[in-house]
């Protein structure tokens, strides 16, 4: 759940401004951060962060045993190794990031 909910804008479990719309009857949750080229992607022409980042930013809002879970999903599936997240969590822009600090933890088990 988010840490400050007021109405659609809240911030998330890693302290990103968020927002939550309305497109086509559905509802989008919005996350906005300054993100990275190498944390980007592209899957069938759409846009999107990689599965690592993805793992990171979703993180906090996950309990611990979700994580290992979709930890081990992503690995088992070669979506990212263990070297590439560990060195991924450790750069400046990530390592005090809270979903950073909650895959390396889970990373390091």
């Amino acid at each position: 759940m988010p840490d400050v909910f007021d109405d659609d804008i809240f911030l998330d479990g890693n302290g990103c401004p968020t927002e939550r719309i309305h497109v086509g009857g559905q509802d989008v949750i919005v996350h906005w951060d300054d993100i990275p080229d190498r944390d980007l992607t592209v899957l069938h022409g759409i846009p999107c962060t990689t599965a690592l980042r993805t793992v990171i930013d979703i993180a906090p809002n996950l309990e611990a045993s979700q994580l290992e879970k979709i930890v081990q999903d992503a690995l088992g599936r070669r979506l990212f190794t263990v070297e590439e997240a560990l060195e991924r969590t450790s750069e400046d822009d990530m390592v005090k990031r809270p979903g950073a600090q909650l895959l390396r933890h889970v990373l390091r088990r």
